[in-house]
C-alpha cells in the first residue's frame, strides 16, 4: 500500500524550515490507518489543493514504484496521522 511520512510545517517556531534546529516528523504505514482514515488520504492525493498559509502539514506518500507529496491544512489531516508527530533535533 504504501508509507506516509508527514511532516510539520511553519507556526510560532516554524519547525521544518530552512535554518530550523529541529522538525516535526512522523512515519506511519498506510494500511495502518482506519478504512476512513486511509479513503481521506488518498483522495487528497487524488485531488491536492494549494495550501497558503502560515502553518499546515507536508505529506508524502512513497510507494515502491512512486513519491507523490502534497500539503494539506491540519483540519483536513486525520488524527492518526497527526498523533504520529514527533519533534526531532537536528
Amino acid at each position: 500500500m504504501g508509507d506516509l511520512v508527514i511532516q510539520e510545517v511553519g507556526g510560532f517556531a516554524a519547525g521544518g524550515t530552512p535554518g530550523a534546529h529541529f522538525r516535526k516528523e512522523g512515519r506511519l504505514a498506510l494500511s495502518d490507518l482506519s478504512p476512513e482514515d486511509r479513503e481521506r488520504v488518498l483522495a487528497m492525493f487524488a485531488n491536492p489543493k494549494p495550501v497558503n498559509a502560515n502553518f499546515y502539514y507536508r505529506i508524502t506518500l512513497e510507494r515502491p514504484s512512486r513519491r507523490q507529496t502534497i500539503e494539506a491544512l491540519p483540519e483536513a489531516v486525520p488524527a492518526a496521522l497527526i498523533a504520529s508527530v514527533k519533534t526531532i533535533l537536528d
